[in-house]
């Protein structure tokens, strides 16, 4: 008995998705391989800096110090992103060594990237198919399954792929609402609340998508407007409860990071780099976004079919909106160093990109054979995917040379490495709860139990609310890095840290001078400063002290 070819084609399809995503699976487990490192003969799992200082606010949580980086005075909102780390808390209470807890977070991102590559493709295949032609799907999937910057950031424990796969979970209900006529609306909403308690300005995904929604005409029916006002006050109560967790844990209306990366700091020049960010970031996509938007201009302008121009106007929004985004904050502090060709502001809506990309090659497969149809698919997916850099990426911080992403560890690894044994040799010469002011953050505070002065502000208020260091203008914004601007070494050595690890903005603080007067040395790594002696030593410091946590 012969197959019909309807389900022999739906087989096929499943065959192609499962292979796609155990490539994804391989290549990732390999990312996640590379990006740890040894120290002193121990395997060390690491992730990206800002979601260490995530998982120092979850760890504290666990043992007993509440929502506190700094494990010492009233607690700071230094992060942004509230779910993230709620769901880094039951990993942190795991009976894993502290060197280990961060591969539960990779797989976790892992997963979500695999479901959200999953997404794409119902997207794609449900509202982006010609009605003459079988849906090509893979050019999208394959794109976002390979997308470099996305998988970085996701893999690194940051919550790229969360809001990817809330964007995406977001624009296919709206869709449904739209063009299919189903009430989605409570559920839609329940996204968007779930995507602004991950990140505050994930609010403007969820007011385009519900502006979209209600100029649709997705209110029409009563059903539909009541099942929206039951979304949106269940949205409004989830909001302004945290609203009102924040204001009594954290004496604040906006996470700390807000004030350090936008209060006082000019709007000139905050617009100036984040045009150049973006600019270089859509040069490095050139070819994919020219084609991409020409082509969207054109149906657009042209396709005779209403609902498929009504169809496309989602996703494009959404990807301006965040590029617009980008641009008024300044781009992010890691745009040149790390060279990763998508910020965190912008990788994680690319994927709507690649769903309009695929979208023409479905038009134009439309009016082809069902082989040349195939062909163009093909050929545009590895296209499209070197266009993207999605397996490419720059080696060094020259861009000098190009190799396969495989072909090294991630570039954070290379500086992450020497932290962790500087901290391990500290944790050697000082006593658990003694006072440490550090720039980086993230692995300092994660793997020991110090009390942590943080130099640049994120877990600090008074350095999150001082002007820039240095004067900031028009003339100088390429020196403007958000978040590495404020400090006052005064303020800090007047607490008289036992110790300083600087590793991110070394050298920007003030002269040496005035550390040596205070008496600090540089241990023989270069990234810790000692304090006084034993004789002169503050208060509540042991020498030689040798407790430390695990890992």
């Amino acid at each position: 008995m012969t197959a019909e070819p309807g389900f022999e084609a739906a087989r096929s399809s499943r065959r192609a998705l499962w292979a796609l995503l155990a490539a994804m699976a391989a290549w990732s487990g390999c990312f996640i391989a590379r990006s740890s490192f040894v120290v002193s003969g121990r395997r060390v799992f690491c992730l990206f800096e800002d979601a260490m200082i995530s998982m120092t606010y979850a760890r504290s949580l666990v043992e007993g110090h509440g929502l506190n980086w700094a494990r010492a005075g009233p607690p700071v909102e230094g992060f942004t992103h509230p779910l993230w780390v709620a769901l880094m808390v039951p990993i942190n209470a795991l009976p894993l060594d502290l060197r280990f807890r961060s591969l539960p977070v990779q797989l976790l991102s892992l997963g979500i990237l695999v479901l959200h590559v999953v997404l794409v493709r119902r997207v794609t295949r449900r509202f982006f198919a010609a009605a003459a032609a079988p849906p090509h799907w893979l050019p999208a999937a394959l794109l976002t399954a390979f997308y470099y910057p996305l998988s970085y950031w996701s893999l690194m424990g940051l919550e790229s792929g969360l809001q990817a796969l809330l964007t995406t979970a977001s624009v296919l209900l709206a869709l449904d609402i739209v063009c299919r006529g189903q009430d989605r609306h409570r559920a839609l909403l329940l996204l968007g609340a779930a995507a602004y308690l991950l990140r505050m300005d994930m609010a403007l995904m969820v007011l385009v998508v519900q502006l979209y929604v209600i100029a649709g005409g997705g209110l029409r029916e009563p059903r539909q407007r009541a099942s929206w006002l039951q979304g949106a006050a269940a949205f409004a109560v989830l909001a302004a409860g945290y609203s009102v967790f924040r204001w009594v844990t954290f004496g604040d209306l906006l996470p700390n990071t807000y004030y350090l990366k936008l209060y006082r700091i000019p709007l000139a020049v905050r617009l100036l780099r984040g045009s150049r960010c973006l600019w270089e970031s859509l040069a490095d996509h050139l070819p994919l976004l020219a084609l991409t938007g020409v082509g969207v201009g054109v149906l657009l302008r042209h396709h005779p079919d209403r609902e498929w121009r009504r169809r496309l106007l989602l996703p494009a929004a959404l990807v301006l909106v965040a590029f617009a985004y980008s641009v008024f904050v300044g781009g992010d502090a890691y745009e040149m160093p790390l060279n990763v060709r998508a910020n965190r502001f912008t990788a994680f809506v690319m994927p709507q990109v690649f769903i309009l990309f695929n979208a023409l090659i479905n038009e134009a497969s439309s009016r082809m054979s069902r082989l040349a149809g195939r062909r163009l698919a093909a050929a545009a997916a590895v296209l499209g995917l070197v266009s993207a850099d999605g397996l490419w990426l720059a080696a060094d911080a020259a861009g000098n040379r190009r190799d396969l992403a495989l072909a090294r560890p991630p570039w954070t690894t290379a500086g992450q490495a020497p932290v962790y044994a500087a901290i391990a040799r500290l944790r050697d010469e000082i006593a658990p709860g003694s006072l440490v002011a550090t720039d980086c953050a993230g692995i300092p505070a994660y793997f020991s139990d110090f009390r942590m002065v943080d130099e640049l502000g994120y877990s600090d208020r008074h350095i999150a609310r001082l002007p820039p260091a240095l004067p900031l203008g028009p003339g100088n914004y390429q020196v403007f890095q958000p978040g590495h601007v404020k400090w006052d070494e005064a303020y800090v050595l007047a607490r008289r840290p036992a110790a300083i690890v600087r590793c991110v903005a070394a050298g920007r603080f003030g002269d040496a001078r005035r550390l040596r007067e205070s008496g600090y040395r540089y241990d023989a790594g270069g990234l810790v400063l000692l304090g006084p002696g034993p004789a002169d030593r503050p208060s509540g410091l042991l020498p030689r002290a040798r407790a430390r946590p695990s890992g």
